[in-house]
């Protein structure tokens, strides 16, 4: 069972002033806007204090109308040049009791619920960890352009691997983040400079 106390906190971060898709986090897959779908997901994972972090007034009312509490974004956090830590770091000092945040990305419509529920698991059981977030693995031979030369970066290109023969390399997808909040309060989760 995840644990859902007052001391877990689920945010979502949506802004309105999108630079690529105007209000992207309201646009719809399979019926359901990707905050919704993010909102549904934390619910079905065990999550119920979920909070939406937002400066516009139609997500706010979108988080509404599926249980999720908005927050009053700041035009500072909110706007295209600010990372996203910020706006957490913003929610966060508004939230004392909050031990742990799990932060999920709306535009991640296919988050399983499942995968959700066992990273904040992991917290937890059986070796404590302070932070968990979604990764992929991949298996892609990567390359790079050094004075003018084309060198592998990720592999020995004398003994190229094959894939069964290798583990891959694990690449941050950003669909969720789970922290103890501590550590975002001592900043050493992300360099905000």
């Amino acid at each position: 069972m995840v644990s859902c106390d007052n001391e877990t906190v689920t945010l979502v971060l949506a802004r309105g002033g999108s630079k690529g898709i105007r209000l992207k986090n309201l646009q719809t897959v399979g019926g359901l806007s990707l905050l919704a779908r993010s909102i549904l997901t934390a619910r079905k994972a065990g999550l119920s204090n979920i909070t939406v972090s937002t400066d516009h007034p139609l997500i706010a009312l979108e988080a509404l109308k599926y249980g999720a509490s908005p927050f009053r974004r700041s035009f500072i956090t909110a706007s295209h040049f600010a990372p996203s830590i910020w706006g957490v770091e913003e929610f966060i000092a508004s939230t004392p009791k909050a031990k742990v945040i799990v932060l999920i990305q709306a535009t991640s419509p296919f988050i399983s619920y499942l995968n959700l529920k066992d990273a904040i698991r992991k917290l937890n059981y059986p070796k404590p960890y302070d932070c968990v977030f979604a990764v992929t693995r991949s298996f892609k031979l990567r390359w790079n352009f050094v004075n003018g030369k084309l060198i592998p970066k990720n592999f020995d290109s004398v003994r190229r691997p094959r894939r069964q023969d290798w583990h891959g390399e694990l690449i941050e997808t950003g669909a969720f983040y789970i922290s103890r909040v501590e550590l975002i309060q001592q900043g050493l989760l992300q360099n905000n400079k």
